[in-house]
């Protein structure tokens, strides 16, 4: 067939060549050339074959170098280190200020615990002559560590430097195995009071109320003893027994140590997030003070001058086989209450202190109180727990980036403390103060307090001699700021 076609394309292109027409080539001639052809077809074919194959090979041995790879790095690498072991719950830390430790088994807690407040403050003296100290002070640096053991023993140790001296502040044990008792041996806060049981981070003003101070001198703050708490959602009552202040030593003229008791009920009918009702009433009594003598004493509100603006002293004997003289002991008591409505909040404290004396000495008797209105710009509200005045949060902790600066808190407060006995002087010792209080928290840890301090007392240790010039009633104004840290 193929010959009878090239046949018939010869004849074609005989027929369309006038030279070949002129010059005929044999079918012979024709048939070798188309197999010549043919062959070379046939070999550049098994040619292209072949260099498929080649290229597969190619191929196949790129696609094999990464395994290869892999496995030779492998073989020449060391051995993976074994698994790293999670580190056990005392080295994991829960931070906030400082690091927080935890035991594996959650038995054993240990925390840091610290504040620093920084003061400065102008005087502006308007009667008497005093001659006030403008300038700064470290009000109080505290350190110490708080922590629990066996999830049942909470335990706290912590000191305090203060105009140069190093005192010890708290220092127990407590028992909470019990629900609602708490159990406490050392020394600690005698609860006498809402101000002075509550810690001093929390306070509203620089300094508590005036009679709050002076009273508790006698027989409250801290002191050496046994108490038992009891505590639930509505009600808190202690009791305790107690010595003196382990910083206190013992006074020659008196050899038995102070000791005395006390109690403090509070109740919380109503305590959510906005809203408190808290009333409660507070007492101690104490004997064997030192020396027999009483100096009842404190300052404008302010610390940095350091001046007492009323100080009474019941001076006392006690001389060996002879009549006492002075102070047999002191009864002091107390009545508080707080009220929150959002972000409005009022508060207040009435003292009493009434000392009897050795013999036919009449007795003698000294009150004071405070009252205060506060109000959050920014819409936080004030919280209490466990019968004393809580941390405050701000609602937008200070971070400028998002446009948050914290919780302003505006507060006034009337304040006196009425020394005046009649029995024990003809002369008036009575001394009062406005303070108007803006208080901004950066956060719950971080604080900046101004107050503006306007106060006044009658024949005051802030009169300058002479007295007939001066006058018997110091007046003066304090500015001052306070910057403070807490954890």
């Amino acid at each position: 067939m193929r010959n009878l076609l090239l046949g018939g394309a010869s004849i074609v292109a005989l027929a369309a060549s006038p030279a070949l027409a002129a010059k005929p080539v044999s079918n012979a001639a024709i048939l070798e050339r188309l197999n010549a052809l043919e062959a070379k077809v046939d070999a550049l074919q098994a040619e292209n074959a072949d260099l498929h194959r080649q290229l597969d090979q190619q191929q196949a041995t790129v696609a094999t170098i990464p395994s290869q790879v892999t496995t030779a790095v492998a073989a020449a690498a060391p051995p993976p280190p074994p698994p790293v072991p999670a580190l056990p719950k005392q080295t994991q830390t829960a931070w906030s200020y400082v690091p927080q430790f935890t035991s594996p088994d959650g038995n054993f807690t240990f925390k840091p615990r610290g504040i620093l407040d920084v003061d400065y403050a102008a005087f502006n003296e308007r009667k008497g002559g005093y001659d006030y100290n403008n300038g700064t002070q470290i009000r109080r640096g505290r350190f110490g560590f708080d922590g629990t053991a066996f999830k049942q023993i909470a335990w706290r140790l912590e000191a305090e430097w203060v105009g140069g001296q190093t005192t010890l502040l708290d220092a127990y044990v407590a028992y909470t195995g019990v629900k609602n008792l708490t159990i406490t041996a050392g020394q600690l806060k005698i609860p006498a009071g809402l101000e002075a049981n509550s810690p001093d981070a929390f306070n509203e003003f620089m300094e508590r109320g005036m009679a709050n101070t002076a009273f508790g001198a006698v027989g409250g703050e801290r002191r050496v003893g046994l108490t038992v708490g009891y505590a639930n959602k509505w009600l808190t009552a202690t009791g305790g027994l107690y010595g003196a202040n382990e910083s206190i030593s013992r006074n020659a003229t008196t050899p038995d140590e102070v000791w005395g008791y006390n109690g403090r009920v509070t109740v919380e009918p109503i305590n959510d997030a906005r809203h408190l009702i808290h009333l409660g009433a507070s007492a101690y009594h104490v004997k064997d003070l030192a020396g027999n003598s009483v100096t009842l004493a404190d300052r404008p509100n302010v610390r940095v001058d350091n001046g007492n603006i009323e100080s009474v002293t019941i001076a006392g004997t006690n001389p060996a086989g002879g009549p006492q003289t002075g102070v047999s002991n002191a009864t002091y008591y107390g009545f508080e209450g707080a009220a929150v409505y959002g972000p409005f909040s009022v508060q207040g404290e009435y003292n009493h202190m009434h000392l009897d004396q050795f013999g036919a000495a009449p007795s003698l008797n000294f009150d004071g109180w405070y009252a205060f209105g506060s109000l959050f710009l920014t819409g936080e509200s004030r919280t209490f727990r466990g019968g004393a005045i809580d941390r405050l949060k701000p609602i937008r902790p200070f971070d400028p980036l998002k446009g948050n600066w914290g919780a302003f808190e505006l507060a006034v407060r009337y304040d006196r403390l009425n020394l005046t006995e009649h029995a024990l002087s003809p002369l008036d010792h009575d001394a009062h103060a406005w303070t108007a209080a803006l208080n901004w928290y950066l956060t719950g840890n971080v604080k900046v307090l101004f107050n503006y301090i306007r106060f006044e007392g009658q024949n005051s240790p802030l009169v300058a001699a002479p007295v007939s010039l001066n006058g018997t009633t110091a007046k003066g104004d304090a500015f001052a700021t306070r910057l403070h840290f807490d954890f």
